[in-house]
């Protein structure tokens, strides 16, 4: 009977392997399905950009609506491509989750299969003897009792490795089907994302187009001016919600950003063609304000953070293109504009000298350019003395 009492003692402690959804697997799944969401959404809103720029086309002289539509359209295509981007990278990690979680449930089979061979061998061997013969053979009661309760508890075990087996096995079968379909899932998403990056070569032949015919009418470009005069407004209004939003100016924040003065990275290599501030357009006899600086750089350019911050809000506006702003606390904002392959998600911390995005085919109406704005709250600085 000792080596009935091993038995026991071995089958209770050995720890089988459990798997389980770790909360790591289960936030993955929230956050690919709220991408989703975010992906049926700017779908719908494609379809309706689709729509306008083939209304603009039926009226004369509308170069620089059918402009502004197809750039966003174009924003909403980048925003599309890189959201399914995320969506497959986080795909992709969580098929890696849920094989892992397949691998550890099949080892736990494995093993379950290997105690259950066991103890048929174990019965096997003692057929000739029966639990209740073992029973009424001891010495006396206080042993009986204990030979009954160990046999009572193999049995339980064995109805528990039963039971564990039929749950593995298809748990296991669900894990391949839910497999297959996620990557599935993944095939669906780059074909979807090869569509995409279609249609965005196409509508950017198309943009070019009508970006030679607004060159050369004097309307619109003035047009286009004092667009870019309306978004500034704009612009100060979300930097006046963010601070709302804040509620508690960090003065240790605030310190901080201000030590770096003189040692911010450029966002991008290329030539300061606008400065801060007042500038004055030779061609029309106009006087604009600049907000920020903007630096010309080729398409296609990687543009990085300045230095470290929270995405605060990604968003198109006319004058500025697809744009990022930063959060870099104590009421410092820096702002990215003219952008294209926006690769980060509003929430995310970004560090100094991370990509961000790439410069945009888009720019302005003198090219491809990065407007570049710092503010401490609504006020505007001239960003040239912050930077290295």
């Amino acid at each position: 009977m000792r080596v009935l009492f091993a038995l026991v003692l071995i089958i209770y402690i050995s720890p089988p392997v459990f798997s389980q959804v770790t909360q790591k697997q289960t936030d993955l799944e929230n956050t690919i399905l709220n991408r989703q969401q975010e992906l049926e959404r700017i779908q719908t809103e494609l379809i309706e950009k689709r729509k306008n720029i083939e209304g603009l086309k039926s009226r004369e002289k509308q170069y620089l609506n059918e402009l502004y539509a197809l750039d966003e359209k174009l924003n909403l295509n980048a925003q599309l491509t890189a959201n399914i981007t995320r969506q497959i990278a986080d795909i992709n990690r969580l098929v890696e989750e849920m094989e892992a979680r397949l691998k550890l449930n099949e080892q736990d089979l494995e093993y379950r299969y290997e105690v259950l061979n066991d103890r048929l061998v174990w019965i096997y061997k003692r057929s000739r003897v029966s639990s209740l013969a073992a029973v009424l053979s001891a010495d006396g009661p206080v042993q009986a009792a204990r030979r009954l309760y160990l046999f009572s508890l193999l049995n339980r075990y064995d109805r528990e490795t039963l039971n564990r087996i039929d749950s593995l096995i298809v748990s296991i079968e669900s894990q391949k089907s839910d497999l297959l379909e996620r990557k599935g899932d993944i095939t669906d998403l780059m074909r979807e994302k090869r569509q995409q990056t279609r249609l965005i070569k196409a509508d950017r032949t198309v943009r070019n187009g009508l970006l030679k015919k607004v060159r050369t009418e004097k309307d619109s470009e003035q047009k286009a001016i004092r667009q870019l005069d309306e978004d500034q407004e704009r612009i100060n209004s979300i930097i006046e919600t963010l601070l709302e939003d804040r509620k508690i100016m960090d003065t240790e924040a605030a310190a901080e950003f201000e030590n770096l003065k003189g040692k911010l990275l450029w966002p991008v290599y290329g030539k300061v063609i606008r400065k801060f501030g007042k500038i004055k357009d030779k061609k029309y006899n106009t006087t604009v304000s600049n907000p920020g600086i903007d630096i010309k750089a080729d398409a296609g350019s990687e543009v990085v953070a300045s230095t470290s911050g929270e995405v605060a809000y990604i968003s198109w506006l006319r004058g500025y293109g697809s744009f990022i702003i930063l959060d870099h606390g104590g009421g410092y904002y820096t702002l990215y504009a003219h952008l294209d392959d926006i690769n980060v998600e509003a929430g995310q911390f970004i560090t100094a000298g991370e990509n961000i995005a790439t410069v945009s085919e888009t720019g302005d109406l003198t090219g491809p350019i990065i407007h570049f704005e710092l503010r401490y709250g609504k006020e505007q600085y001239d960003p040239l003395p912050w930077l290295r």
